[in-house]
């Protein structure tokens, strides 16, 4: 087995493929929206709690099983016609309860790639060593990324109606491993420089300038609201 130390990632969490778990939505409609408001949605306090009275969909599910369905269409006694289909992905979760990281192992002569269980690290008491990882947030996911042995760095971006929505940067490792990160660049940007990387941070600043002009030069009004009135090194670093 690998030191961990030379494990490029650590995440709290990542999402896999059920082939065996459906997902249900209602039908896309203005009818159905309106009839669901009035029988099945609950007012909630709480932004991410669900009060709506959902259907139990479980013996549905079992039904279509008899018949080898992996997608059917099913209506309740409301009315409301509900869309099912077999396989999905989803969130992996914690491994245990005190929150082991996940690593990816792409070459093992052993096993199959994919995601392992570090045996040192988790997202409570033992974090990665911050001499090596930076923690950063990226779609709801918690990242521990090594940016002390970042060679190189690549930011790509589209000229559209959003800043940094369809941006990522990469970071290059001497083996040529690479990672990705999306949208979210700021506790990414302070780790590189807290690790030396002032050279790759002023290559992803001169890309990013670029694309931050492109938008305050666009043709399109919806472009143009977008620029952020300042250098990327203002916009991350300050005035």
């Amino acid at each position: 087995m690998q030191c961990d130390r030379s494990i490029r990632e650590y995440v709290d969490d990542y999402i896999k493929y059920y082939p065996e778990r459906w997902q249900w939505r209602l039908k896309n409609s203005n009818e159905q929206n309106e009839l669901y408001i009035a029988t099945r949605a609950r007012r909630s306090k709480e932004i991410y709690q669900n009060n709506d009275l959902l259907p139990d969909f479980y013996s549905i599910e079992r039904d279509a099983a008899q018949f080898g369905l992996r997608s059917v269409e099913w209506t309740d006694f409301f009315g409301l016609i509900w869309e099912g289909k077999k396989g999905i992905h989803a969130y992996v979760g914690a491994p245990n309860y005190k929150g082991s990281l996940y690593y990816y192992e792409s070459d093992d002569e052993y096993d199959e790639p994919g995601y392992r269980i570090s045996e040192y690290y988790d997202a409570y008491k033992q974090q990665p060593p911050i001499d090596v990882y930076t923690h950063i947030t990226t779609r709801g996911i918690n990242r521990w990324i090594d940016t002390i042995n970042v060679v190189d760095i690549r930011y790509s971006y589209i000229v559209e109606n959003h800043l940094f929505k369809d941006t990522h940067i990469d970071l290059i490792y001497s083996g040529g491993e690479e990672l990705t990160v999306y949208s979210e660049y700021t506790d990414l940007i302070k780790g590189l420089l807290k690790h030396g990387k002032k050279s790759l941070v002023r290559k992803v600043f001169k890309a990013m300038n670029e694309h931050f002009n492109k938008l305050r030069d666009s043709d399109r009004e919806e472009e143009r609201e977008f620029y952020p009135g300042k250098t990327a090194e203002e916009f991350f670093c300050g005035d």
